[in-house]
């Protein structure tokens, strides 16, 4: 399996090297949506990964009627001055069923506003991933997609 999203599940809370705590890991899931044209994407055999920058949305969909679900599995890193500190991480879960899009809103520092060490915006990566929510377990990602939030 590739990726760093591979165990996400119950973790300690780590800190980050200049005391900023990083958020639980959060867990959306995805309402039925059509997406916009124009996003970058991830996929691998069952899923599909969109952001949409405007309005900073994850968009997933389940490309194989597998009975797992497809997620939008992402990191949120902040520039500090001098390093990226991981700072959010979390997954747009779709289960919606194969053919199907499924969309989370979510917010992250922008270029306009500034992040908590008083910089702007902040960086993403993300993977498309196959998940079996009822025994919580993963079954593959993708290669990890990322990009600097500064809309």
């Amino acid at each position: 399996m590739a990726g760093a999203f591979a165990a996400p599940a119950a973790q300690a809370v780590p800190q980050s090297p200049v005391g900023a705590q990083v958020h639980p890991y959060e867990w959306d899931t995805a309402e039925a949506g059509s997406p916009p044209s124009g996003m970058a994407c991830v996929d691998l055999t069952g899923s599909t990964a969109c952001f949409q920058k405007y309005g900073d949305k994850w968009w997933v969909k389940d490309t194989d009627p597998d009975g797992h679900s497809a997620t939008a599995s992402w990191k949120n890193t902040l520039w500090n001055g001098s390093a990226w500190i991981l700072y959010r991480q979390g997954s747009c879960v779709n289960k919606l069923g194969a053919g199907k899009w499924g969309v989370c809103n979510k917010d992250y520092y922008e270029q306009s506003s500034k992040n908590y060490y008083g910089y702007p915006g902040s960086s993403l990566a993300w993977q498309a991933c196959i998940y079996d929510s009822t025994a919580g377990t993963w079954h593959g990602c993708s290669n990890e997609a990322s990009e600097v939030n500064n809309e």
